[in-house]
């Protein structure tokens, strides 16, 4: 069976937030903090057990787990686990990656497949400035952890603002000429609330970054990838890995979203650029969890927008509380 919206797009990937808190604090995000325990009414492992089972009966695809940061929830391994029985081919993490060289090996063995990292700067110091304190270290060990593991593809995320880590361009990019990684750049997205004309002087276009990395290196070579995926992905020629570029401001892939997200305080987030949201906590606690979420999924899937809204407006929620 497949899960298909009213505009004619295959519903096939879901974002599952496993918690809102996070061991970083970045510039353009918003943590809970580095509380102990989670907030009352977060999923739990059956949650997700029934979650991901309804989605595997709607044709579901690919899972990746996030946050917050995901390796903070201590039952993530048993959720992980609950997607590989279910037998759902492409289970994944986005993570900071602190914590990924410790738990490595527990998550391979649950089913993890893959991760993609958060890594908005090279530089020491940038990094340390961008995340509040974070390492840089931490995430190489975390990438060569993967490499070790035998965890592929490995994709690195870097979100681009202006007077932050615009001058890390090059050497984000550097790092798919020898290494097999996806270094993909990200537009920043307004949804931390941050105030509009402070957005828009921060803001920088993908096809900015992209003429910085062509300037240097010359032109780069198209590389075929999955249409329903965000990034358009490109090579440096003679590179090993790849570049992408993720541009949901100013080159909208709305009318290829394949994704439902799940939030951490169980919510159906049809699109990630609107405030638009199920709450549907109602269905975990049915007599029958699967078949009342399958229901959900179907409303949900049915009032999923044409278009997000990518303006710098007053959200009801940043991005953390969404799951990232």
């Amino acid at each position: 069976m497949k899960l298909i919206d009213q505009y004619g797009r295959i519903i096939k990937d879901l974002r599952v937030s496993v918690t809102p808190r996070c061991n970083l604090h970045c510039l353009y995000c918003h943590p809970l903090g580095w509380e102990q325990s989670e907030p009352p009414g977060t999923l739990s492992v059956e949650d997700t057990r029934h979650f991901l089972k309804a989605m595997q009966m709607l044709g579901l695809e690919s899972v990746r787990f996030t946050g917050g940061e995901p390796l903070v929830r201590k039952e993530l391994p048993q959720m992980i686990a609950a997607a590989r029985e279910l037998g759902i081919p492409d289970i994944a993490i986005t993570t900071n990656g602190l914590l990924f060289k410790r738990k490595a090996k527990e998550l391979l063995s649950a089913g993890l497949k893959r991760i993609n990292l958060s890594m908005d700067a090279v530089t020491p110091e940038v990094f340390r400035t961008m995340t509040r304190g974070g390492q840089v270290e931490k995430v190489w060990e975390a990438i060569e952890t993967a490499w070790e593991l035998g965890m592929h593809p490995v994709k690195i995320n870097a979100v681009m603002i202006r007077g932050m880590n615009e001058q890390e361009v090059i050497p984000l990019a550097s790092l798919s000429l020898d290494k097999p990684l996806e270094v993909r750049f990200l537009e920043y997205m307004h949804l931390d609330n941050s105030n509009p004309e402070l957005y828009h002087a921060r803001f920088i276009s993908g096809a900015e970054t992209r003429a910085r990395i062509e300037a240097h290196f010359g032109p780069l070579e198209r590389v075929d990838h999955d249409p329903t995926a965000p990034a358009r992905v490109y090579r440096i020629p003679g590179a090993v890995g790849t570049v992408g570029f993720i541009n949901p401001v100013t080159e909208p892939f709305c009318s290829k979203c394949s994704r439902l997200r799940l939030t951490a305080d169980k919510k159906i987030r049809p699109c990630l650029l609107t405030d638009l949201e199920m709450d549907i906590a109602w269905a975990f606690e049915a007599e029958n969890p699967v078949e009342a979420l399958v229901d959900a999924i179907l409303l949900a899937t049915d009032r999923k927008p044409a278009f997000g809204n990518t303006l710098p407006t007053l959200r009801e929620r940043v991005m953390v509380g969404i799951g990232g």
